[in-house]
């Protein structure tokens, strides 16, 4: 049998990601109503340290405001988040995490994080092996960042 190629291997390991990609686990222990977007998610962890105003949410998502402001309306009508005036501005408004929408946040990161089946089987040994290829496989933080 002959190697495979690196667009072969290439081609394996997207295949792998996207069969267990996070939104379709979020989707299924979640429900439908988030959406299909990473977009709602993304917004709730950007909440967790506190109220934000839209313009700031639009920038770390790097989105219009009018999207922003879509992804805020279907988080509030699903009680996930609210909007209050900021006191320093009576007339900006911040959206925060109501307790509902930290309780799901939190589940949002429990599946994210959960390793997919196949990797939970993995010996030791072959996490090690996987780990030391992927590390290698990994670009230095400085080329990923005039990457991204």
């Amino acid at each position: 049998m002959s190697s495979p190629t690196p667009e072969q291997v290439w081609a394996q390991l997207q295949g792998f990601v996207e069969a267990y990609a996070a939104r379709r686990q979020l989707r299924e222990h979640l429900g439908l109503a988030l959406g299909t977007g990473r977009g709602r998610i993304k917004l709730l962890m950007l909440l967790e340290d506190g109220p934000r105003a839209h313009s700031e949410l639009a920038e770390a998502l790097q989105v219009d405001r009018p999207y922003t402001t879509v992804i805020v309306n279907s988080l509030e009508a699903l009680g996930l988040v609210e909007r209050t005036a900021d006191p320093a501005d009576r007339r900006r408004k911040l959206v925060a995490l109501t307790d509902k929408g930290t309780e799901t946040l939190a589940e949002a990161r429990a599946v994210i994080g959960a390793a997919p089946p196949p990797l939970q089987q993995l010996t030791a040994t072959e996490l090690t092996e996987l780990a030391a290829l992927l590390t290698r496989l990994d670009p230095p933080a400085d080329r990923a960042a005039a990457q991204g």
